[in-house]
C-alpha cells in the first residue's frame, strides 16, 4: 500500500515539535539520574532476573558474546539473557552521556550482578567506530575467549528525509516520558497528551555520512579485526544485527538515512559471510518501547499503534520475550536462512495498523488506544 503524507489542512491536527525524552527538563535530569538512576536500573534488573527463562542457546563454554550497544534498549535485555539465564560471558560497547543517560546506570548494575554470579561481563563506554577502540576490546577478548559472536546494535542515526523526498509531515503521538528510564510511560491516560503532526526534516550530506557510519558500515571493522585475531571462528560464530524490515514507503524510515543504513548492514552481512565463513544473521525486530523510538517522527504512534493491535489479537511480546526469542540467531535455522523474524505478528498487522492509524483524532485517541494504555509493555 501507498502511505499517505498527511497535513494539518487534511488532518485538522496542530503540528508540535518532537522533543527529546518527551521533554523531560535537560537540566532535571542530571540530579534526578544521580540521585535515582543506579537504584532504578537495580531493581528493574532484579525484577527482569526473577522472570527469565533459559533457552540454552549452542554456545561454547570458552565463548563469548560481543553486543555493540547493551546499556539499554532490546541489546540490553540480551545482555541480560545471556549471562543471567545462559550463563553466557558478555563484553558490550556502548556510547551513553555518564551523567545525562541511563546506560551507564544499567552497565553498572548488570556488571556488579554478574560477579556476584561469577559470569564474566564487560561495558566499555566508548565510541565503538573508533580503531583504537576495536583493538583493545578484540586484544581483550583475545586473552580470555576462544571464540566470539558478535550483535551489532547501534542506534544512532538521522530520522530525516533524503533530499529528493523533500520535508513532510507525519503523524504522531506526543507521549511523556519515564525521566528515569528515558523511555515512554504509557502506563496512564495523561501521558498521552496529544495526536499530531511532526516535520520531517532534509538530511545534509553529514548527517547521511555519520548514520552510515554508525549504522550502516561499523559491523565490519569488528568483524574483520575479530576474523585477524583468530576469534571468529569458520562454521561456528555468529555475526548479527538488530535489523528493521521498513515498509518502503515509510515516509521517514523508509525515505531516508535509516533506511540507509539498515540497507548497507544488509549488505554487509553477504560481505562477512563470503570473507569469513560464519553465520551472518538480520534479527528483524518489531517497533520497541525504547529510548530510540521516540526520536523517529512517527515512531511513537507506531509503536502505540501497532502494540494496540498485537495485544489486542494476544500476539504482543515485550523486550524480555524478544530478548529470549534472540536466542534462537545461535540455532540451525536461523544460521541457514540468514534471518531471525521477530516480527511476522506486527508485519501482518500493518494494513490494520494505517487503517487505525488513518481513524485517530484527538478525541478517540485514548480510546483506540486503551490496551496499551496502562498494560505492562516494557
Amino acid at each position: 500500500m501507498t502511505i499517505a503524507t498527511p497535513t494539518a489542512e487534511s488532518t485538522g491536527l496542530e503540528v508540535f515539535v518532537k522533543q527529546p525524552l518527551g521533554g523531560v527538563d535537560r537540566r532535571a535530569i542530571l540530579p534526578m539520574l544521580a540521585e535515582h538512576g543506579l537504584r532504578v536500573a537495580r531493581e528493574d534488573l532484579a525484577a527482569q532476573r526473577r522472570k527469565l527463562q533459559p533457552e540454552a542457546p549452542a554456545i561454547a563454554d570458552d565463548a563469548c558474546v560481543l553486543l555493540l550497544g547493551g546499556s539499554n534498549g532490546i541489546l540490553r535485555q540480551v545482555a541480560v539473557q545471556l549471562l543471567f539465564a545462559e550463563s553466557v560471558p558478555v563484553h558490550a560497547v556502548h556510547y551513553d552521556s555518564a551523567k545525562l543517560q541511563i546506560g551507564p546506570h544499567h552497565a553498572q548494575a548488570i556488571s556488579d550482578a554478574a560477579r556476584e554470579v561469577g559470569v564474566d561481563a564487560a561495558f566499555r563506554n566508548e565510541d565503538a567506530t573508533k580503531p583504537d577502540v576495536i583493538a583493545q576490546v578484540v586484544a581483550e577478548l583475545a586473552a580470555k575467549y576462544r571464540v566470539v559472536h558478535l550483535i551489532n546494535g547501534i542506534a544512532a542515526g538521522a530520522t530525516k528525509r533524503y533530499e529528493q523526498f523533500g520535508k513532510a509531515f507525519v503523524k504522531d503521538l506526543d507521549v511523556a516520558f519515564d525521566g528515569v528510564r528515558q523511555t515512554p510511560d504509557f502506563s496512564r491516560g495523561e501521558n498521552v497528551r496529544k495526536l499530531g503532526l511532526v516535520e520531517v526534516d532534509i538530511a545534509t550530506q553529514a548527517d547521511i555520512d555519520r548514520t552510515n557510519k554508525m549504522m550502516g558500515n561499523s559491523t565490519d571493522p569488528w568483524a574483520d579485526a575479530l576474523a585477524t585475531a583468530g576469534l571468529l571462528v569458520r562454521g561456528e560464530s555468529v555475526v548479527a544485527f538488530a535489523d528493521y524490515d521498513f515498509e518502503k514507503d515509510d515516509p521517514v524510515y523508509g525515505m531516508g538515512p535509516l533506511a540507509g543504513a539498515k540497507i548497507l548492514q544488509r549488505e554487509s552481512m553477504a560481505r562477512i559471510r563470503a570473507a569469513h565463513g560464519v553465520a551472518t544473521i538480520r534479527i528483524c525486530y518489531p517497533p520497541l518501547c525504547t529510548t530510540a523510538i521516540g526520536a523517529i517522527p512517527g515512531g511513537m504512534l507506531m509503536f502505540a499503534g501497532s502494540t494496540e493491535l498485537l495485544l489486542r489479537d494476544g500476539t504482543f511480546k515485550g523486550i524480555a520475550a524478544l530478548a529470549q526469542d534472540t536466542m534462537a540467531i545461535f540455532g540451525d535455522a536461523a544460521r541457514e536462512s540468514g534471518i531471525l523474524r521477530l516480527d511476522s505478528a506486527y508485519q501482518a498487522a500493518l494494513p490494520e495498523f494505517h487503517a487505525l492509524s488513518d481513524r485517530l483524532t484527538n478525541e478517540n485517541v485514548r480510546a483506540e488506544l486503551s490496551r496499551v494504555i496502562g498494560a505492562s509493555i516494557g
